[in-house]
């Protein structure tokens, strides 16, 4: 198979992933309100006016039926559905904007992070280089059909030029994403002790106990040495393409625990990034009129942290669909309806494009190149 035969396949199923995925979410989607009736049929609301509900039924036969306005409790209107139009226009703009402005730290606590990984691996990158290279990842993070990790290819390349430790700058980009992987999983995990009697919060608990078994697995063979030499994992490692570069990268790896203050430093960075942008993502379920009592606020910071993860899975294109199937599964019905779940994955992504457009001007500009030291310019 050629490569070019190979691209165009793993395209092809990112967009099947993606054209399922919604499609399942999608199939019971209305855009406008609908009301279902004492007799069980099913009418499409024209206008509500106070107790009065304007109602057109499948014939195209319009009438006026008489409902209370929270609920539709009186006869013969039992029950009343906001579609998404409906959805939308109703949130509340100032929650929204509370939403964005809580999201501002981030980057920077992203980029702070990512800094600490770089000097773990004795790469000196100022915090501001740190900032731009991270805004402007994000930014082609909305221009790459690769899920939310598009960007990574990009700090892969331009980290590089900073340095001469060519490897270890692209295993710290991985590294980085791994840190940020498990401090999500962390944030899940302290999550689902408060909500251990919870059955969908104990079964998102087993992905949970799955990544950390893996994590515990992976620790315990890349910094145990007595393990490392009854398994002496080099000598498979020597068979396979690029053997130079991963036996780098492996020491790389192996390399963190050296710098325990750095990684735990990363760590905390990631713990509170993830926090805020969750608490940023909770208001946006306020603004859209989900429920958010004291018990339910909990679960938010479970699922939108599962579904910040499915969208990172490089199935499909920016995590279309992915994400919103996750998120229906988790929310529908307890927490909100569709519309206003759809809602909330549509402002998620719009809320993290807003505060990646910096990025923009950093690629516009180039600013993302180091800088030539007075040695480095030739003399003419």
């Amino acid at each position: 198979m050629t490569p070019r035969v190979r691209k165009w396949l793993v395209a092809l199923l990112r967009l099947v992933v993606c054209v399922v995925a919604l499609a399942w979410v999608l199939q019971s989607l209305t855009y406008y309100d609908y009301a279902v009736l004492s007799d069980g049929s099913r009418c499409r609301v024209l206008s509500l006016d106070g107790d009065r509900m304007t109602v057109e039924s499948v014939d195209r036969s319009q009438r006026v039926v008489t409902c209370e306005a929270a609920g539709c409790e009186a006869d013969p209107a039992i029950e009343l559905h906001y579609g998404l139009r409906s959805t939308w226009s109703r949130a509340e703009t100032r929650t929204l904007l509370y939403a964005f402005a809580i999201f501002a730290p981030v980057t920077l606590l992203q980029s702070l992070r990512f800094q600490l990984m770089l000097r773990a691996q004795e790469i000196d990158v100022t915090f501001w280089e740190s900032v731009k290279l991270c805004y402007a990842g994000n930014f082609l993070n909305f221009l790459a059909g690769l899920g939310t990790t598009g960007g990574d290819v990009f700090k892969m390349y331009y980290v590089a030029l900073h340095t001469e430790q060519k490897t270890e700058a692209v295993t710290t980009v991985f590294l980085d994403r791994v840190v940020g992987l498990f401090g999500m999983v962390l944030l899940v995990a302290c999550v689902i002790t408060v909500r251990l009697g919870d059955s969908k919060i104990a079964m998102l608990g087993y992905g949970v106990g799955a990544i950390a078994l893996g994590s515990a697995l992976a620790g315990v063979v890349l910094f145990s040495r007595r393990l490392r030499a009854l398994i002496q994992p080099r000598r498979f490692v020597d068979r396979l393409p690029f053997a130079a570069q991963l036996r780098r990268a492996e020491s790389a790896t192996r390399r963190l625990i050296d710098h325990k203050g750095l990684v735990a430093g990363a760590f905390l960075c990631t713990f509170a990034l993830q926090a805020i942008a969750m608490t940023s993502f909770l208001f946006v379920a306020i603004a859209v009129g989900m429920r958010t009592d004291a018990t339910a606020i909990w679960d938010y910071y479970a699922y939108l942290a599962g579904g910040m993860v499915v969208a990172a899975i490089p199935v499909s294109f920016q995590g279309l669909g992915t994400m919103e199937a996750f998120l229906t599964h988790s929310l529908l019905g307890s927490h909100g309806t569709l519309p206003s779940i759809l809602c909330l994955a549509m402002t998620i992504r719009i809320v993290g494009l807003l505060w990646s457009l910096p990025g923009a001007i950093v690629m516009l500009t180039g600013s993302y190149r180091p800088r030539l030291s007075p040695d480095d310019i030739p003399f003419a």
